[in-house]
Protein backbone atom coordinates (compact mmCIF):
# COMPACT_ATOMS: atom_id res chain seq x y z
CA UNK A 1 0.00 0.00 0.00
CA UNK A 2 1.18 3.54 -0.76
CA UNK A 3 -0.33 6.92 0.06
CA UNK A 4 1.11 10.22 -1.10
CA UNK A 5 0.87 13.80 -2.27
CA UNK A 6 1.98 15.64 -5.43
CA UNK A 7 2.39 19.35 -6.11
CA UNK A 8 3.15 21.41 -9.24
CA UNK A 9 4.10 25.06 -9.61
CA UNK A 10 3.12 26.63 -12.96
CA UNK A 11 5.05 29.48 -14.58
CA UNK A 12 2.07 31.38 -16.04
CA UNK A 13 0.69 32.62 -12.69
CA UNK A 14 -2.06 30.00 -12.86
CA UNK A 15 -3.18 28.26 -9.65
CA UNK A 16 -0.78 25.53 -8.58
CA UNK A 17 -1.75 21.88 -9.09
CA UNK A 18 -1.81 19.25 -6.37
CA UNK A 19 -3.19 15.78 -5.77
CA UNK A 20 -3.59 13.07 -3.14
CA UNK A 21 -3.51 9.37 -3.99
CA UNK A 22 -3.81 5.88 -2.53
CA UNK A 23 -2.29 2.84 -4.28
CA UNK A 24 -3.06 -0.75 -3.36
CA UNK A 25 -0.71 -3.43 -4.72
CA UNK A 26 -2.16 -6.94 -4.55
CA UNK A 27 0.32 -9.75 -5.40
CA UNK A 28 -1.59 -12.77 -6.71
CA UNK A 29 1.43 -15.13 -6.82
CA UNK A 30 1.22 -17.23 -9.99
CA UNK A 31 -1.78 -15.18 -11.15
CA UNK A 32 0.13 -11.91 -11.44
CA UNK A 33 -0.19 -8.50 -9.80
CA UNK A 34 -3.17 -6.15 -9.41
CA UNK A 35 -2.72 -2.44 -8.68
CA UNK A 36 -5.71 -0.20 -7.78
CA UNK A 37 -5.30 3.57 -7.46
CA UNK A 38 -7.72 6.20 -6.11
CA UNK A 39 -6.81 9.85 -6.67
CA UNK A 40 -8.09 13.35 -6.00
CA UNK A 41 -6.55 15.79 -8.52
CA UNK A 42 -6.76 19.59 -8.36
CA UNK A 43 -5.93 21.57 -11.53
CA UNK A 44 -7.18 24.78 -13.14
CA UNK A 45 -8.96 25.61 -9.85
CA UNK A 46 -11.12 22.47 -10.31
CA UNK A 47 -11.06 18.99 -8.79
CA UNK A 48 -11.41 15.53 -10.39
CA UNK A 49 -11.72 12.21 -8.53
CA UNK A 50 -10.62 9.07 -10.36
CA UNK A 51 -10.10 5.37 -9.79
CA UNK A 52 -7.89 3.19 -11.98
CA UNK A 53 -6.45 -0.30 -12.10
CA UNK A 54 -3.57 -2.17 -13.70
CA UNK A 55 -3.35 -5.97 -13.90
CA UNK A 56 -0.24 -7.89 -15.02
CA UNK A 57 -0.36 -11.62 -15.80
CA UNK A 58 2.90 -13.52 -16.41
CA UNK A 59 3.52 -16.05 -19.17
CA UNK A 60 6.74 -17.94 -19.87
CA UNK A 61 8.06 -15.48 -22.44
CA UNK A 62 5.99 -12.35 -21.72
CA UNK A 63 3.76 -10.43 -19.34
CA UNK A 64 0.37 -9.14 -20.49
CA UNK A 65 -0.94 -5.91 -18.93
CA UNK A 66 -4.51 -4.61 -18.85
CA UNK A 67 -5.34 -1.22 -17.36
CA UNK A 68 -8.35 1.06 -17.15
CA UNK A 69 -9.77 4.04 -15.32
CA UNK A 70 -12.90 6.05 -14.54
CA UNK A 71 -13.36 9.69 -13.45
CA UNK A 72 -16.58 10.72 -11.73
CA UNK A 73 -16.90 14.35 -12.88
CA UNK A 74 -14.13 14.53 -15.53
CA UNK A 75 -13.41 18.24 -15.80
CA UNK A 76 -9.90 17.66 -17.22
CA UNK A 77 -9.05 13.99 -16.69
CA UNK A 78 -10.31 11.29 -19.06
CA UNK A 79 -13.86 10.12 -18.34
CA UNK A 80 -12.75 6.54 -18.89
CA UNK A 81 -9.79 4.68 -20.36
CA UNK A 82 -8.69 1.19 -21.33
CA UNK A 83 -5.28 -0.11 -22.34
CA UNK A 84 -3.46 -3.33 -23.28
CA UNK A 85 0.26 -4.09 -23.44
CA UNK A 86 2.42 -7.10 -24.24
CA UNK A 87 5.84 -7.13 -22.55
CA UNK A 88 7.94 -9.76 -24.28
CA UNK A 89 11.18 -11.34 -23.03
CA UNK A 90 14.19 -11.83 -25.32
CA UNK A 91 17.59 -13.50 -24.71
CA UNK A 92 20.51 -11.75 -22.95
CA UNK A 93 18.32 -9.52 -20.78
CA UNK A 94 16.54 -7.78 -23.66
CA UNK A 95 12.80 -7.19 -23.87
CA UNK A 96 10.16 -5.34 -25.87
CA UNK A 97 6.74 -3.76 -25.31
CA UNK A 98 3.79 -3.30 -27.67
CA UNK A 99 0.74 -1.45 -26.36
CA UNK A 100 -2.39 0.51 -27.15
CA UNK A 101 -4.50 2.85 -24.99
CA UNK A 102 -7.79 4.64 -25.59
CA UNK A 103 -8.94 7.56 -23.41
CA UNK A 104 -12.35 9.15 -23.68
CA UNK A 105 -12.42 12.84 -22.68
CA UNK A 106 -15.50 15.04 -22.37
CA UNK A 107 -15.07 16.45 -25.90
CA UNK A 108 -12.62 14.13 -27.71
CA UNK A 109 -11.25 10.61 -28.09
CA UNK A 110 -7.52 9.93 -27.68
CA UNK A 111 -5.69 6.87 -29.01
CA UNK A 112 -2.06 6.09 -28.15
CA UNK A 113 0.08 3.31 -29.65
CA UNK A 114 3.45 2.43 -28.12
CA UNK A 115 6.50 0.32 -28.92
CA UNK A 116 9.52 -0.04 -26.69
CA UNK A 117 12.75 -1.95 -26.16
CA UNK A 118 14.71 -2.49 -22.95
CA UNK A 119 17.90 -4.05 -21.62
CA UNK A 120 18.42 -5.43 -18.12
CA UNK A 121 22.03 -5.74 -16.98
CA UNK A 122 22.58 -6.70 -13.35
CA UNK A 123 21.09 -3.97 -11.18
CA UNK A 124 20.44 -1.62 -14.11
CA UNK A 125 17.61 -1.30 -16.60
CA UNK A 126 17.63 0.98 -19.66
CA UNK A 127 14.57 1.42 -21.89
CA UNK A 128 13.38 3.43 -24.88
CA UNK A 129 9.71 3.83 -25.83
CA UNK A 130 8.14 5.45 -28.90
CA UNK A 131 4.50 6.55 -28.97
CA UNK A 132 2.09 7.60 -31.71
CA UNK A 133 -1.05 9.50 -30.68
CA UNK A 134 -4.20 10.70 -32.46
CA UNK A 135 -7.07 12.88 -31.23
CA UNK A 136 -10.41 12.14 -32.93
CA UNK A 137 -8.54 10.33 -35.74
CA UNK A 138 -6.48 13.42 -36.55
CA UNK A 139 -2.94 13.35 -37.95
CA UNK A 140 -0.70 11.03 -35.95
CA UNK A 141 1.96 12.67 -33.77
CA UNK A 142 5.21 11.11 -32.50
CA UNK A 143 7.06 11.24 -29.15
CA UNK A 144 9.73 9.15 -27.44
CA UNK A 145 10.93 8.44 -23.92
CA UNK A 146 14.24 7.17 -22.47
CA UNK A 147 14.58 5.65 -18.99
CA UNK A 148 17.46 4.52 -16.79
CA UNK A 149 16.83 2.68 -13.51
CA UNK A 150 18.99 1.21 -10.76
CA UNK A 151 17.51 -1.48 -8.48
CA UNK A 152 19.52 -2.70 -5.49
CA UNK A 153 19.48 -6.18 -3.96
CA UNK A 154 17.20 -4.79 -1.22
CA UNK A 155 14.83 -3.31 -3.86
CA UNK A 156 15.87 0.30 -3.29
CA UNK A 157 15.48 2.18 -6.58
CA UNK A 158 16.73 5.27 -8.39
CA UNK A 159 15.41 6.32 -11.79
CA UNK A 160 15.77 8.94 -14.49
CA UNK A 161 13.29 9.65 -17.32
CA UNK A 162 13.55 12.03 -20.28
CA UNK A 163 10.87 12.42 -22.94
CA UNK A 164 10.21 14.79 -25.81
CA UNK A 165 8.02 15.07 -28.88
CA UNK A 166 4.50 16.04 -29.82
CA UNK A 167 2.16 14.58 -27.23
CA UNK A 168 -1.50 14.94 -26.22
CA UNK A 169 -2.00 17.21 -23.22
CA UNK A 170 -4.91 18.96 -21.49
CA UNK A 171 -3.54 22.51 -21.41
CA UNK A 172 -6.77 24.05 -20.07
CA UNK A 173 -10.27 22.84 -19.20
CA UNK A 174 -11.88 21.35 -22.31
CA UNK A 175 -8.71 21.82 -24.39
CA UNK A 176 -6.99 18.51 -25.21
CA UNK A 177 -4.34 19.21 -27.83
CA UNK A 178 -1.14 17.74 -29.25
CA UNK A 179 1.74 20.03 -28.39
CA UNK A 180 5.54 20.02 -28.32
CA UNK A 181 6.59 18.78 -24.89
CA UNK A 182 9.75 18.11 -22.92
CA UNK A 183 9.82 16.23 -19.62
CA UNK A 184 12.57 15.31 -17.12
CA UNK A 185 12.02 13.24 -13.97
CA UNK A 186 14.10 11.78 -11.13
CA UNK A 187 12.47 9.19 -8.88
CA UNK A 188 13.42 6.95 -5.97
CA UNK A 189 12.21 4.25 -3.59
CA UNK A 190 14.08 3.75 -0.32
CA UNK A 191 13.08 1.13 2.24
CA UNK A 192 13.61 2.55 5.75
CA UNK A 193 12.95 -0.83 7.35
CA UNK A 194 11.90 -4.17 5.85
CA UNK A 195 8.28 -3.18 5.20
CA UNK A 196 8.21 0.66 5.24
CA UNK A 197 9.55 2.74 2.36
CA UNK A 198 9.60 6.31 1.07
CA UNK A 199 8.94 7.15 -2.59
CA UNK A 200 9.93 10.47 -4.15
CA UNK A 201 9.78 12.13 -7.56
CA UNK A 202 10.99 15.46 -8.91
CA UNK A 203 10.11 16.67 -12.40
CA UNK A 204 10.20 19.57 -14.85
CA UNK A 205 7.91 19.82 -17.88
CA UNK A 206 7.56 22.24 -20.77
CA UNK A 207 4.11 22.31 -22.37
CA UNK A 208 4.72 24.01 -25.71
CA UNK A 209 4.15 27.77 -25.52
CA UNK A 210 1.43 27.40 -22.87
CA UNK A 211 3.46 27.05 -19.66
CA UNK A 212 6.13 25.12 -17.80
CA UNK A 213 5.74 23.44 -14.45
CA UNK A 214 8.00 22.08 -11.74
CA UNK A 215 6.68 19.46 -9.38
CA UNK A 216 7.30 16.65 -6.98
CA UNK A 217 5.75 13.70 -5.20
CA UNK A 218 6.22 12.22 -1.75
CA UNK A 219 4.74 8.88 -0.72
CA UNK A 220 4.78 6.37 2.12
CA UNK A 221 4.79 2.69 1.07
CA UNK A 222 3.95 -0.13 3.48
CA UNK A 223 4.30 -3.83 2.66
CA UNK A 224 2.19 -6.33 4.62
Amino acid sequence: MEAGYTADHLTNNAPNWHSQYLNLFLPLKAYGLLNVRAENVNRFALSDQSISFSYAYPFTFAVINVDGGYTANAEFLAKNSIGFAWNGKLPDGFGYTIGTTQRNYSDSLLNIYTFGVEKNAGQFRIAWTASISTIDKSQAEFANRAQLQWISEKNNRLGFTYSQGIEPSVVSVGNLNTIQTQYIQFDSLFWIINNVGITTELWHSKQGYYYQYNGGQLGLRISF
